[in-house]
C-alpha cells in the first residue's frame, strides 16, 4: 500500500501548480522537551508583519509553558527584523494583531510583574503563584510601549485573552474567556475599555473578525443547553454533548445568526470575515461534521479538517475536506495551533496544518509525502468556490513541526506563516534550525500570479454613492448574472439581473444606511442609500 500512496502522489505532485517560499528565518527557542508546546502567533497589514514568539521555557503550567517572550517587527518583503521586544520572565503567547503602524499583542504572565523591554513593570493583581492576562500596545515606528494592561485586574475570573481584532474604524477588541461566558471588548487610544458585548455559554473561543460593515463574527465551542448574546438565545443540543459555533453580531451588537455542529470535544476554530461580507471558517474534525446541508466525511486516521465559506445570514456556501483516495488509510490532516486560515485581497482563503502520509484534496491539489511516518506542514490555497488551487508542502522533519499560524493582511498577494519546529526544517529549498535545536520559523509565499486564480471576477461600477431613488450599476461582462443587494443585516432587499451594460436599480423605500451589491460571479461593491 505504501508504493502504491507513494507512486500515485508522484505523479500528481508533477501536474500540480504551487507557490514557492520566497524567504525563511528562524529564532532558536531555549527549550528541549515536548515540541508541541511552545507557541507562536503572526499578524501582518499593508506595511507590517509582527510575531508574537516564545523564546526561552522555563516551566509550564496547565497547558502554557511560561519564559522570556519576543515581539518581532520585521520588513513582510524581506523579513528583515526591524524592531524586538522582550517580554518577561515568566510570560506566554496568547494572539496578536496589527495596525496603523502598532502591534497589539495579548498574552499571560506569572510572578511578581510583567517586565517590558522599555523598563516598565506591569504589577500583579493577585500574587505571584497566580495566572494573569495582559495587552499591551508597541508603536512599530519608534519602539515605545504606548500602553499595557493587567486584564486580570478588570476580570479577575478570566481564563484566557482568545483573540485580538481590529473593527473597520481600526479600533482594538480582545475577546476574553471566563469559566461560561466570553466578553468582546473594545478599548480606547489609551487602552482603556469603552465597549462591551457578552457571549453566554460558551467553554472556547476561538477568534473574532469583522467584516466592513461592522458584522463581527465569532468562532467557538460550547456544551448542550443555550448559548445567548446579543439579545437573542439560541437552544444547543447534540449527542455527545459537544459543540462547535460560529455566530454574528450585527454592526448594532444585535445577533445576527449562530451555527452548531456536533464534536467530540471543546475546539477553538477560526473564523475569518471577508471584504463582500462572507466569512470563512475552519477546524479539526475527529467525526463526519455538517454544517448547514455540507457533510464533510470524518478522518480515517488521526484528525481531519474543514474549510467553510458563509454568508452574512449564516448561510454556507461550501464546506471543504480531505477526499478519500481509497477504502483503506492514506493520511491525515491536523491545523495550525493559532489561526488556521487567512484570506487576501482576492477572497482566495489559505489554510495551514500539519499532514502525514497523504491528503487529497480534490482535482490534482495534494498534501504530504505519501509516507506514513512523515510528518510535515502543509499550506493549502482554496479559491471562494470551494476549489483547491495548491498545495505546499515542507520537507519532513526528523523530531516535530507544528504550525502556529497564517496571515494574508500584506495587500500585495503574499501569505506569511509561523511554525515551530524540532531539529532541521525545511521547505521551499529555505532551511533553518540544526539537530537537536528547536525554532520559531516565520516565512513568506510570494505575490500569487493572476493566472493562479484564473477565475477573474467581474468588475462592477456602482454610482452615485450615496443613492436615491435609483442606482446605476455597469458590469463588465458580457452575459446576463443574478445580482442580489443585501443590507449590512444579511437581509436581501433587492434582487436582479445585471445584464451587459448599464442597468439601473431601483432603492426607493429602503432604509438609509449600507448595502452590499454582489452578483453571481462574486463581483461585489458597497452601496450607500440615503
Amino acid at each position: 500500500m505504501r508504493w502504491f500512496i507513494g507512486s500515485w502522489f508522484s505523479l500528481m505532485c508533477g501536474m500540480c501548480a504551487a507557490q514557492q517560499v520566497d524567504w525563511m528565518v528562524g529564532d532558536e527557542v531555549g527549550f528541549d522537551l515536548n515540541p508541541a508546546m511552545p507557541e507562536h502567533r503572526i499578524a501582518s497589514s499593508t506595511d507590517a508583519l509582527v510575531t508574537m514568539r516564545s523564546s526561552t521555557v522555563d516551566h509550564d503550567y496547565g497547558s502554557k509553558v511560561y519564559g522570556l517572550v519576543a515581539m518581532d517587527a520585521r520588513d513582510p518583503g524581506s523579513g528583515e527584523l526591524t524592531r524586538s521586544c522582550l517580554l518577561g520572565d515568566s510570560v506566554a503567547v496568547s494572539a496578536t494583531v496589527v495596525g496603523e503602524g502598532v502591534g497589539y499583542f495579548a498574552g499571560r504572565f506569572r510572578g511578581d510583574a510583567l517586565a517590558v523591554c522599555d523598563g516598565t513593570l506591569l504589577v500583579t493583581a493577585g500574587g505571584a503563584l497566580e495566572e494573569e492576562h495582559f495587552v499591551l500596545a508597541w508603536d512599530l515606528a519608534t519602539g515605545d510601549i504606548r500602553w499595557s494592561r493587567n486584564i486580570s485586574v478588570t476580570y479577575p475570573e478570566c481564563e484566557d485573552i482568545a483573540s485580538l481584532a481590529l473593527d473597520p474604524e481600526g479600533r482594538l477588541w480582545y475577546a476574553i474567556r471566563e469559566h461560561s461566558r466570553a466578553g468582546l471588548v473594545r478599548v480606547d487610544v489609551d487602552g482603556m475599555d469603552v465597549e462591551q458585548r457578552m457571549i453566554d455559554g460558551v467553554r472556547n473561543i476561538g477568534t473574532m473578525s469583522f467584516d466592513p460593515w461592522g458584522g463581527l463574527h465569532v468562532s467557538g465551542s460550547c456544551e448542550n443547553g443555550a448559548l445567548t448574546f446579543g439579545g437573542q438565545t439560541y437552544p444547543v443540543w447534540s449527542e455527545n454533548g459537544y459543540n462547535m459555533f460560529v455566530l454574528r453580531f450585527r454592526p448594532d451588537g444585535s445577533a445576527g445568526f449562530a451555527e452548531f455542529a456536533e464534536d467530540v470535544t471543546f475546539q477553538d476554530p477560526t473564523v475569518v470575515a471577508t471584504m463582500d461580507g462572507h466569512a470563512y471558517f475552519a477546524g479539526s474534525i475527529f467525526m463526519p461534521t455538517t454544517w448547514g446541508e455540507h457533510t464533510v466525511e470524518g478522518p480515517s486516521w488521526g484528525s481531519g479538517v474543514f474549510i467553510a465559506r458563509l454568508d452574512s445570514t449564516g448561510a454556507f456556501d461550501w464546506v471543504l475536506g480531505a477526499q478519500s483516495l481509497t477504502d483503506g488509510i492514506t493520511g491525515d490532516i491536523g491545523r495550525a495551533d493559532g489561526p488556521c486560515i487567512a484570506v487576501d485581497a482576492n477572497d482566495q482563503v489559505y489554510f495551514l496544518g500539519v499532514c502525514r502520509g497523504l491528503v487529497h484534496w480534490g482535482g490534482e491539489v495534494n498534501s504530504g509525502t505519501g509516507q506514513f511516518t512523515d510528518r510535515c506542514m502543509t499550506l493549502l490555497a482554496v479559491d471562494s468556490t470551494g476549489i483547491p488551487r495548491w498545495a505546499l508542502t515542507s520537507e519532513p522533519t526528523t523530531w516535530g513541526v507544528e504550525p502556529q499560524g497564517i496571515t494574508a493582511g500584506s495587500g500585495d498577494g503574499s501569505v506569511h506563516f509561523a511554525v515551530h519546529s524540532a531539529d532541521p526544517f525545511q521547505v521551499g529549498g529555505h532551511l533553518v534550525g540544526a539537530v537537536g535545536q528547536q525554532v520559531a520559523a516565520v516565512g513568506r509565499v510570494g505575490a500569487i500570479p493572476t493566472a493562479v486564480h484564473d477565475r477573474a471576477k467581474q468588475e462592477l461600477r456602482v454610482w452615485p454613492i450615496p443613492a436615491a431613488g435609483r442606482l446605476w450599476v455597469e458590469g463588465s461582462g458580457t452575459a446576463p448574472v443574478p445580482m442580489v443587494l443585501v443590507h449590512a443585516t444579511g437581509q436581501v432587499v433587492r434582487t436582479a439581473m445585471l445584464q451587459a451594460g448599464t442597468n439601473v436599480l431601483d432603492v426607493c423605500g429602503l432604509a438609509p444606511g449600507v448595502y452590499l451589491l454582489r452578483t453571481g460571479t462574486g463581483a461585489a461593491a458597497r452601496v450607500v442609500v440615503e
